[in-house]
Protein backbone atom coordinates (compact mmCIF):
# COMPACT_ATOMS: atom_id res chain seq x y z
CA UNK A 1 0.00 0.00 0.00
CA UNK A 2 1.52 3.49 -1.01
CA UNK A 3 1.55 5.85 1.77
CA UNK A 4 2.33 9.25 1.34
CA UNK A 5 4.46 9.33 4.75
CA UNK A 6 6.64 6.35 3.31
CA UNK A 7 6.90 8.00 -0.23
CA UNK A 8 7.55 11.32 -1.86
CA UNK A 9 5.31 12.13 -4.95
CA UNK A 10 8.00 12.39 -7.45
CA UNK A 11 8.70 8.90 -6.89
CA UNK A 12 5.90 7.38 -7.21
CA UNK A 13 4.44 6.07 -10.26
CA UNK A 14 1.08 6.77 -12.05
CA UNK A 15 -0.86 4.07 -10.46
CA UNK A 16 0.66 4.65 -6.89
CA UNK A 17 -0.13 8.55 -7.08
CA UNK A 18 -4.29 8.07 -8.20
CA UNK A 19 -4.43 5.30 -5.41
CA UNK A 20 -3.15 7.55 -2.74
CA UNK A 21 -4.92 10.83 -3.33
CA UNK A 22 -7.84 8.40 -4.00
CA UNK A 23 -9.12 9.92 -7.26
CA UNK A 24 -11.69 7.75 -8.84
CA UNK A 25 -12.64 9.65 -11.87
CA UNK A 26 -9.45 10.31 -13.49
CA UNK A 27 -10.23 8.85 -16.87
CA UNK A 28 -10.53 11.04 -20.11
CA UNK A 29 -13.50 13.14 -19.85
CA UNK A 30 -13.64 12.33 -16.16
CA UNK A 31 -17.17 11.49 -14.21
CA UNK A 32 -19.44 13.67 -17.23
CA UNK A 33 -18.45 10.73 -19.70
CA UNK A 34 -18.97 8.06 -17.21
CA UNK A 35 -22.82 9.01 -17.13
CA UNK A 36 -22.51 9.52 -20.71
CA UNK A 37 -22.20 6.08 -21.44
CA UNK A 38 -23.90 4.48 -18.51
CA UNK A 39 -26.87 6.10 -20.30
CA UNK A 40 -25.88 4.37 -23.76
CA UNK A 41 -25.59 1.20 -22.04
CA UNK A 42 -29.19 0.76 -20.42
CA UNK A 43 -27.96 -1.60 -17.87
CA UNK A 44 -31.30 -3.40 -16.38
CA UNK A 45 -31.82 -4.20 -12.83
CA UNK A 46 -31.41 -7.88 -13.42
CA UNK A 47 -27.78 -7.35 -14.70
CA UNK A 48 -24.64 -8.61 -13.21
CA UNK A 49 -21.92 -6.16 -13.33
CA UNK A 50 -18.49 -6.07 -13.25
CA UNK A 51 -16.56 -2.92 -13.05
CA UNK A 52 -13.24 -4.03 -13.07
CA UNK A 53 -10.44 -1.34 -11.66
CA UNK A 54 -12.99 0.08 -9.75
CA UNK A 55 -10.81 2.86 -7.66
CA UNK A 56 -12.81 4.21 -5.23
CA UNK A 57 -16.41 3.56 -6.01
CA UNK A 58 -17.46 6.12 -7.62
CA UNK A 59 -18.76 4.71 -10.84
CA UNK A 60 -20.55 1.63 -9.45
CA UNK A 61 -22.15 3.33 -6.59
CA UNK A 62 -23.45 5.68 -8.95
CA UNK A 63 -25.06 2.88 -11.20
CA UNK A 64 -25.95 0.90 -8.23
CA UNK A 65 -28.40 3.60 -7.53
CA UNK A 66 -29.06 4.33 -10.90
CA UNK A 67 -30.68 0.86 -12.14
CA UNK A 68 -30.63 -1.07 -9.30
CA UNK A 69 -28.38 -3.90 -10.49
CA UNK A 70 -25.82 -5.52 -8.62
CA UNK A 71 -22.27 -4.68 -8.89
CA UNK A 72 -18.66 -6.73 -7.97
CA UNK A 73 -16.09 -3.77 -8.19
CA UNK A 74 -12.58 -5.09 -8.21
CA UNK A 75 -9.35 -3.38 -7.78
CA UNK A 76 -5.87 -4.24 -7.14
CA UNK A 77 -5.08 -1.62 -4.95
CA UNK A 78 -6.45 -2.06 -1.05
CA UNK A 79 -6.61 1.10 -0.80
CA UNK A 80 -8.90 1.79 -3.31
CA UNK A 81 -11.06 -0.94 -2.70
CA UNK A 82 -11.10 0.53 1.11
CA UNK A 83 -12.19 3.94 0.03
CA UNK A 84 -14.84 2.33 -2.10
CA UNK A 85 -16.35 0.58 0.48
CA UNK A 86 -16.81 3.20 2.53
CA UNK A 87 -18.47 4.80 -0.15
CA UNK A 88 -20.67 2.28 -0.54
CA UNK A 89 -21.88 2.70 2.56
CA UNK A 90 -22.09 6.26 2.78
CA UNK A 91 -23.96 5.87 -0.18
CA UNK A 92 -26.51 3.40 0.91
CA UNK A 93 -25.83 0.35 -1.77
CA UNK A 94 -24.05 -1.75 0.44
CA UNK A 95 -26.36 -4.16 -0.39
CA UNK A 96 -26.10 -3.92 -4.36
CA UNK A 97 -22.69 -3.13 -4.43
CA UNK A 98 -19.40 -5.33 -3.62
CA UNK A 99 -15.75 -4.42 -3.81
CA UNK A 100 -12.44 -7.24 -3.74
CA UNK A 101 -9.05 -7.05 -4.37
CA UNK A 102 -8.19 -8.48 -7.58
CA UNK A 103 -6.37 -8.61 -11.14
CA UNK A 104 -7.83 -8.20 -13.86
CA UNK A 105 -5.36 -10.85 -15.70
CA UNK A 106 -6.67 -13.50 -13.55
CA UNK A 107 -10.39 -12.92 -12.57
CA UNK A 108 -11.82 -14.76 -9.67
CA UNK A 109 -14.86 -15.38 -11.41
CA UNK A 110 -16.36 -18.84 -13.27
CA UNK A 111 -16.54 -18.87 -17.01
CA UNK A 112 -20.45 -16.85 -18.20
CA UNK A 113 -20.56 -15.13 -14.70
CA UNK A 114 -21.44 -11.13 -15.72
CA UNK A 115 -24.16 -9.57 -18.03
CA UNK A 116 -21.99 -6.48 -18.12
CA UNK A 117 -18.17 -6.13 -17.97
CA UNK A 118 -16.91 -2.16 -17.63
CA UNK A 119 -13.43 -0.66 -17.14
CA UNK A 120 -12.17 3.32 -16.78
CA UNK A 121 -8.77 4.17 -18.42
CA UNK A 122 -7.27 0.79 -16.98
CA UNK A 123 -6.63 -1.34 -20.24
CA UNK A 124 -4.57 1.76 -21.85
CA UNK A 125 -1.97 0.59 -19.68
CA UNK A 126 -2.03 -3.25 -19.89
CA UNK A 127 -1.83 -6.23 -22.49
CA UNK A 128 -4.87 -5.32 -24.57
CA UNK A 129 -5.97 -8.79 -26.20
CA UNK A 130 -4.99 -10.93 -22.75
CA UNK A 131 -7.32 -8.53 -21.19
CA UNK A 132 -10.14 -8.69 -23.14
CA UNK A 133 -10.06 -12.26 -23.41
CA UNK A 134 -10.22 -12.78 -19.89
CA UNK A 135 -13.18 -10.43 -19.88
CA UNK A 136 -14.64 -12.45 -22.58
CA UNK A 137 -14.13 -15.57 -20.40
CA UNK A 138 -16.53 -14.16 -17.10
CA UNK A 139 -19.02 -13.03 -19.84
CA UNK A 140 -22.28 -14.79 -20.50
CA UNK A 141 -23.49 -15.17 -23.92
CA UNK A 142 -24.22 -12.04 -25.11
CA UNK A 143 -22.47 -9.99 -22.37
CA UNK A 144 -21.40 -6.84 -22.99
CA UNK A 145 -17.94 -5.58 -22.72
CA UNK A 146 -17.57 -1.71 -22.41
CA UNK A 147 -14.21 -0.29 -21.84
CA UNK A 148 -14.04 3.73 -21.56
CA UNK A 149 -10.04 4.25 -22.69
CA UNK A 150 -8.00 6.92 -24.58
CA UNK A 151 -7.57 6.59 -28.32
CA UNK A 152 -4.59 7.55 -30.27
CA UNK A 153 -5.38 10.56 -33.11
CA UNK A 154 -2.05 10.48 -34.61
CA UNK A 155 1.60 9.40 -34.26
CA UNK A 156 3.30 10.25 -31.40
CA UNK A 157 7.05 11.30 -32.38
CA UNK A 158 9.66 9.40 -30.12
CA UNK A 159 9.97 12.72 -27.60
CA UNK A 160 5.84 13.02 -26.98
CA UNK A 161 6.08 9.39 -26.69
CA UNK A 162 8.88 9.55 -23.90
CA UNK A 163 7.08 12.53 -22.43
CA UNK A 164 4.03 10.69 -22.36
CA UNK A 165 5.55 7.74 -20.09
CA UNK A 166 7.15 10.32 -17.68
CA UNK A 167 3.67 11.87 -17.09
CA UNK A 168 1.93 8.27 -16.65
CA UNK A 169 4.31 5.37 -16.48
CA UNK A 170 5.80 3.50 -19.67
CA UNK A 171 3.01 0.36 -19.83
CA UNK A 172 1.47 3.94 -20.90
CA UNK A 173 -0.13 2.59 -24.86
CA UNK A 174 -3.21 4.09 -26.14
CA UNK A 175 -4.20 2.32 -29.66
CA UNK A 176 -5.30 4.39 -32.67
CA UNK A 177 -9.66 3.64 -32.85
CA UNK A 178 -8.74 0.28 -35.62
CA UNK A 179 -6.43 -1.02 -33.26
CA UNK A 180 -8.68 -0.61 -30.20
CA UNK A 181 -11.34 -2.77 -32.26
CA UNK A 182 -9.01 -5.04 -33.56
CA UNK A 183 -7.85 -5.82 -30.16
CA UNK A 184 -11.49 -6.47 -29.39
CA UNK A 185 -12.03 -8.92 -32.74
CA UNK A 186 -9.21 -10.79 -32.07
CA UNK A 187 -10.43 -11.62 -28.21
CA UNK A 188 -13.51 -12.99 -30.06
CA UNK A 189 -16.06 -10.12 -29.45
CA UNK A 190 -18.51 -9.56 -31.91
CA UNK A 191 -20.19 -6.38 -33.21
CA UNK A 192 -17.38 -4.06 -32.22
CA UNK A 193 -17.67 -0.31 -31.78
CA UNK A 194 -16.23 2.72 -30.39
CA UNK A 195 -19.43 4.49 -28.68
CA UNK A 196 -19.40 8.05 -27.56
CA UNK A 197 -16.27 9.13 -29.08
CA UNK A 198 -14.82 12.29 -29.08
CA UNK A 199 -11.56 14.71 -29.17
CA UNK A 200 -9.74 15.30 -25.77
CA UNK A 201 -10.96 18.79 -24.82
CA UNK A 202 -9.18 21.43 -22.66
CA UNK A 203 -11.02 20.87 -19.62
CA UNK A 204 -7.95 21.80 -17.15
CA UNK A 205 -6.41 19.35 -15.17
CA UNK A 206 -8.68 16.21 -14.88
CA UNK A 207 -7.36 15.12 -11.38
CA UNK A 208 -7.72 18.50 -9.99
CA UNK A 209 -11.28 18.92 -10.69
CA UNK A 210 -11.94 15.43 -9.62
CA UNK A 211 -10.38 16.10 -6.24
CA UNK A 212 -12.54 18.97 -5.69
CA UNK A 213 -15.86 17.45 -6.46
CA UNK A 214 -15.49 13.86 -4.99
CA UNK A 215 -16.84 14.79 -1.29
CA UNK A 216 -14.65 11.25 -0.28
CA UNK A 217 -11.91 13.42 -1.21
CA UNK A 218 -12.26 17.01 0.23
CA UNK A 219 -11.69 15.82 3.54
CA UNK A 220 -8.12 15.52 3.31
CA UNK A 221 -7.33 17.64 0.27
CA UNK A 222 -5.58 19.85 2.26
CA UNK A 223 -3.98 17.25 4.68
CA UNK A 224 -1.99 16.21 1.36
CA UNK A 225 -1.03 18.91 -0.42
CA UNK A 226 0.67 19.87 2.87
CA UNK A 227 2.44 16.71 3.27
CA UNK A 228 3.57 16.77 -0.04
CA UNK A 229 4.66 20.08 -1.52
CA UNK A 230 5.61 18.31 -4.59
CA UNK A 231 2.34 17.53 -5.33
CA UNK A 232 0.84 20.06 -6.97
CA UNK A 233 3.98 20.44 -9.22
CA UNK A 234 3.38 16.86 -9.84
CA UNK A 235 -0.19 17.10 -11.26
CA UNK A 236 0.07 20.45 -13.47
CA UNK A 237 3.32 18.36 -15.16
CA UNK A 238 0.44 15.69 -16.51
CA UNK A 239 -1.96 18.12 -16.91
CA UNK A 240 0.55 20.33 -18.96
CA UNK A 241 1.32 17.56 -21.36
CA UNK A 242 -2.40 16.62 -22.21
CA UNK A 243 -3.26 19.86 -22.85
CA UNK A 244 -0.54 20.92 -24.81
CA UNK A 245 -0.68 17.71 -26.92
CA UNK A 246 -4.40 16.95 -27.03
CA UNK A 247 -4.90 17.50 -30.53
CA UNK A 248 -3.18 13.85 -31.09
CA UNK A 249 -5.57 12.05 -28.60
CA UNK A 250 -9.44 10.81 -28.21
CA UNK A 251 -11.59 8.84 -26.43
CA UNK A 252 -14.63 6.68 -26.25
CA UNK A 253 -16.48 3.31 -24.81
CA UNK A 254 -14.68 0.48 -26.40
CA UNK A 255 -17.94 -2.17 -26.79
CA UNK A 256 -18.17 -5.21 -28.39
CA UNK A 257 -20.76 -8.51 -27.52
CA UNK A 258 -20.01 -12.05 -26.68
CA UNK A 259 -21.63 -14.12 -28.89
CA UNK A 260 -24.04 -17.09 -28.48
CA UNK A 261 -21.90 -19.96 -29.32
CA UNK A 262 -23.17 -22.52 -31.83
CA UNK A 263 -25.66 -25.92 -30.87
CA UNK A 264 -23.15 -28.67 -30.80
CA UNK A 265 -23.70 -31.43 -33.20
CA UNK A 266 -26.66 -33.95 -32.60
CA UNK A 267 -24.51 -36.79 -31.16
CA UNK A 268 -26.76 -39.81 -32.61
CA UNK A 269 -24.91 -42.68 -30.59
CA UNK A 270 -25.04 -46.15 -30.85
CA UNK A 271 -28.53 -47.13 -30.36
CA UNK A 272 -29.57 -44.36 -32.85
CA UNK A 273 -27.15 -45.12 -35.42
CA UNK A 274 -28.33 -49.02 -35.11
CA UNK A 275 -32.52 -47.32 -34.98
CA UNK A 276 -30.65 -45.57 -38.34
CA UNK A 277 -29.84 -48.40 -39.85
CA UNK A 278 -32.64 -50.49 -39.83
CA UNK A 279 -34.81 -47.80 -40.82
CA UNK A 280 -32.78 -47.58 -43.75
CA UNK A 281 -33.05 -51.44 -44.54
CA UNK A 282 -37.02 -51.28 -43.86
CA UNK A 283 -37.19 -48.56 -47.01
CA UNK A 284 -34.30 -50.33 -49.21
CA UNK A 285 -36.93 -53.39 -48.87
CA UNK A 286 -39.89 -51.83 -49.54
CA UNK A 287 -38.57 -50.33 -52.65
CA UNK A 288 -37.56 -54.08 -54.07
CA UNK A 289 -41.43 -55.57 -53.44
CA UNK A 290 -43.28 -52.28 -54.56
CA UNK A 291 -41.66 -50.60 -56.65
CA UNK A 292 -43.00 -47.47 -57.81
CA UNK A 293 -45.73 -47.63 -60.53
CA UNK A 294 -44.27 -45.75 -63.85
CA UNK A 295 -47.35 -44.06 -65.14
Amino acid sequence: MVSGKSKRVEEMNYFELIAWLGIGSSHPGGFPATLQNLRSLQVKAEDLVLDAGCGTGLTACHLAKMAGCKIIGIDLSPEMVEKARQRAEKEGVSSLVEFRVADVFKLPFDDNYFDVVMGESITVFLDKVQVYREFYRVLKPEGRIADLEMALLGDLSPGLRKQMEECFGSSTNPLPPDDWLAALTEAGFLDVEIKNPQRLKSNGNVIVNALKNDWMLIKDLTTKFTSQPGLYSRLQKNAGFMKQNRHYFGFGLMYGRKPTPPSPPERVGIKGWVQKGFSNLIDFRNNLLFPKLKH
